[in-house]
């Protein structure tokens, strides 16, 4: 499980944050962009796949995804539905946020 200190550490303070709060706004339609491959799942890597295009690349993508997807996996089945997904913004907006309070400190 990755923690959230290591989430906040692999975060880009210049990751377009706002870009992926409004992407997950939307439940459903979120789903629906992560679940390219139509299989009823979002994992890990789609999680992964999505952050990448916001400017969250490499090993901060891995750590954050993997952060976000232990996070939203609530029965712990090992994908993601779309009730999943309602906190998903707010979960990486407050690691923004600790991530802007740490670089103004």
């Amino acid at each position: 499980m990755a923690s959230e200190q290591a989430a906040l550490n692999a975060l880009p303070a210049d990751a377009d944050i706002n870009g992926i709060s409004d992407t997950f706004n939307n439940p459903a339609q979120m789903f629906k962009i992560l679940d390219k491959n139509n299989d009823g799942r979002i994992t890990n890597d789609d999680l992964q796949l999505l952050l990448q295009q916001y400017g969250i690349t490499g090993i901060a993508a891995k750590i954050v995804s993997k952060y976000l997807f232990d996070q939203l996996d609530a029965n712990d089945n090992g994908s993601i539905e779309t009730s999943d997904l309602a906190n998903a913004a707010n979960i990486l907006w407050k690691l923004f946020q600790q991530k802007q309070n740490t670089l103004n400190q």
